[in-house]
């Protein structure tokens, strides 16, 4: 009889530890879609979006602007001052000093990246985060031309803000930060075009 009682006791316990294993992660993978929901969100309302930014790749630093239109991404440098507009397909390197310009195709290209985080609103379900009361910070591999890279992209929790992207590769980290946030902007169609438009 004791020996019935001491199965059927572990019978239960492992039973309800079954159970409290399928919550933990029904509860995790429901917290997960809603970040990645809710980031999701944020991402498709930068329509008409503008942001200052700082990039650095540790031995110095650059300012510019980013603008954000329908499909298409505008980065503006002030020195040397360029522009880098892309598309899904396409994109181009406006030198205004030099006043030439550079065509390129993005689809295997590394600043393909800003098209996924900043117009794909899809792009971070599919990508691990970890979250705090600060912050969520999300993370993917990319391998592009054999050459690998390893995103972060780091935003503010609460209220939810992009904040930085950084890229690390075998060569260099490149890390961009945003801020000075600007939504419901109204833009020239000009601003995007990929036709250069030199400054006098």
């Amino acid at each position: 009889m004791q020996e019935k009682d001491r199965f059927l006791k572990k019978q239960i316990n492992l039973f309800f530890f079954s159970i409290l294993f399928f919550i933990i992660l029904y509860c995790k993978n429901t917290t997960g879609d809603e970040i990645s929901s809710k980031v999701g969100s944020y991402i498709k309302d930068l329509n008409f979006f503008s942001s200052k930014f700082i990039q650095s790749n540790g031995n110095s630093l650059e300012e510019g602007y980013i603008y954000i239109k329908d499909t298409k991404i505008r980065l503006d440098y002030f020195s040397p001052d360029r522009t880098l507009i892309i598309s899904k397909k396409k994109g181009v390197y406006i030198n205004h000093e030099l006043k030439e310009e550079e065509f390129f195709s993005t689809e295997k290209n590394i600043v393909r990246i800003f098209y996924d985080i900043f117009i794909d609103d899809g792009f971070f379900s599919t990508l691990k985060f970890a979250e705090n009361k600060k912050e969520i910070i999300f993370e993917k591999k990319i391998t592009i031309d054999s050459n690998k890279t390893d995103i972060k992209i780091f935003f503010e929790n609460k209220p939810l803000l992009l904040r930085k992207i950084i890229a690390e590769t075998e060569d260099e980290i490149i890390s961009i930060s945003f801020n000075e946030h600007s939504y419901n902007n109204v833009f020239d169609e000009k601003l995007f075009s990929f036709v250069p438009m030199y400054p006098d």
